[in-house]
């Protein structure tokens, strides 16, 4: 713990600001979508322009998130939170590899002190694509659990506020490591994409704050029924390694409708504990959240949630009211009020700013 001057912090402050709106600034305001080649979720990313070294098929890229909050009993702290790089691979053919290395909570500042003991670096993803069409295509390695919408779109400046949904990562561990099958079937005009994977439970680097799968089965299913509108299917039965005689089954829908700059998002989780063996009761959550275009750069952000743990006696809802304002496509800074109540969860609540920058 080293103590700082007011001074001092001021400086940090300004540095860190400095820091993240660098790369933007750089790419200029054309900077948005590019088509990354072989990832259809990093097409969804909208990912900057990156940076391609040489003529290897390789690109480098990432992004960078910082945030100021202010909860109730607890001084206000600033938080370089993420710093997130992305190294992806695709020569033309139908071979392909991503990988992303994040350090997370790299320093903290509050009134009195500054401190990195809560740094860590951790593999959020490495993984090898064989691409021979878009029917079937197949990946090995560690990847986002396809459940649900947000998990699968997680990083800093491509979701609209700067917490998370509890359901998001409370029901289901958000990585996992073994094989997948995925693709879109020509059933819609649009298509339905799907994947199926399975997890053995030997985690690639594994994150000491996830309670990971020692087994998992699971399948998830996206699809257009009408215009605007998305909607996405999840199934996963699984076992986590901290908790290996409990068998779970995750039941999850989610859906997304966007017209001319407004949007409506949520999802919904249904999660069943073995109750013979555990003794837990199951749980349960959903998420409601609105998007409104104020201006042409400026959004007013709503979402409501409510969670019900495995134990709890009781629901807990959040409430969210925030403003997202991204003056170039790959830099955006967040503003937003939250209120938790029948917090048995912890849940921190209050004011929380953030400003996040693709590279």
């Amino acid at each position: 713990m080293i103590a700082l001057t007011i001074r001092a912090r001021r400086w940090l402050a300004a540095a860190g600001l400095a820091l993240f709106a660098a790369p933007a600034a750089a790419q200029g305001g054309g900077a948005g979508a590019q088509d990354v080649g072989f990832d259809p979720m990093a097409q969804r990313y909208q990912l900057g322009q990156g940076l391609p070294l040489g003529n290897t098929g390789f690109v480098l890229g990432g992004y960078a998130a910082g945030s100021v909050a202010e909860h109730a009993d607890e001084d206000r702290n600033l938080r370089l939170e993420s710093l997130s790089g992305f190294l992806w691979w695709d020569g033309g053919g139908r071979w392909h590899a991503f990988s992303e290395l994040e350090a997370e909570d790299i320093v903290t500042a509050d009134r009195d002190t500054l401190t990195a003991q809560d740094a860590e670096v951790e593999l959020e993803r490495l993984y090898v694509d064989y691409t021979p069409g878009d029917l079937l295509k197949l990946r090995a390695g560690k990847f986002l659990t396809p459940v649900g919408r947000w998990n699968l779109i997680h990083a800093a400046p491509l979701v609209w506020t700067t917490s998370r949904p509890l359901i998001t990562n409370q029901t289901f561990p958000t990585n996992a490591t073994g094989l997948m099958a995925y693709g879109t079937l020509p059933w819609t005009d649009d298509g339905v994409e799907y994947s199926v994977y399975y997890s053995p439970g030997e985690e690639l680097a594994r994150d000491s704050d996830i309670d990971t799968f020692r087994e998992a089965v699971g399948a998830h299913l996206s699809l257009m029924p009408l215009p605007h509108l998305r909607t996405g299917l999840s199934y996963v039965n699984f076992e986590q390694r901290e908790t290996p005689d409990q068998h779970r089954e995750l039941y999850g829908l989610d859906a997304t409708w966007s017209w001319r700059r407004w949007e409506l998002s949520g999802e919904f989780h249904y999660r069943l504990n073995d109750s013979s063996q555990s003794g837990q009761s199951n749980e349960r959550g959903v998420y409601l959240q609105a998007v409104a275009p104020l201006t042409e750069r400026l959004y007013a952000v709503g979402r409501y949630e409510t969670f019900r743990r495995s134990g709890a006696l009781r629901d807990i809802n959040v409430y969210l009211g925030g403003l997202n304002y991204r003056p170039r496509p790959a830099l955006v800074f967040k503003a937003e009020y939250s209120r938790a109540t029948d917090n048995d969860f912890d849940v921190r609540d209050g004011l929380l700013a953030s400003i996040a920058v693709l590279f």
